[in-house]
């Protein structure tokens, strides 16, 4: 598991889930560009990872990069309509 094991992405450079725990992890932290570039490394292995875009969102959000968070949310919406969250924060 991934979540439970920091050196995931150390044995497998294309699990895409360790990078996105790894961002989740650093976005908690406040850390937001290097938690947008874990989610920039999920989606570059599984460009279909809906809350990959949503949480790049929320940081680019959180950086004030409304526009760039804005697409990201359009993509949640495209790759998971279900997502409520996406729809409210754009």
């Amino acid at each position: 598991d991934p979540k439970r094991d920091p050196e995931a992405i150390e044995r497998d450079p294309q699990e895409s889930s360790a990078y996105f725990n790894k961002g989740k992890i650093l976005h908690a932290l406040k850390q937001y560009p290097e938690a947008i570039e874990c989610y920039n490394k999920t989606i570059e292995l599984d460009p279909d990872y809906s809350s990959a875009y949503f949480n790049k969102g929320t940081a680019l959000h959180a950086l004030k990069q409304y526009s760039e968070a804005i697409e990201c949310y359009y993509k949640t919406v495209g790759l998971y309509p279900q997502n409520s969250s996406a729809y409210f924060n754009k």
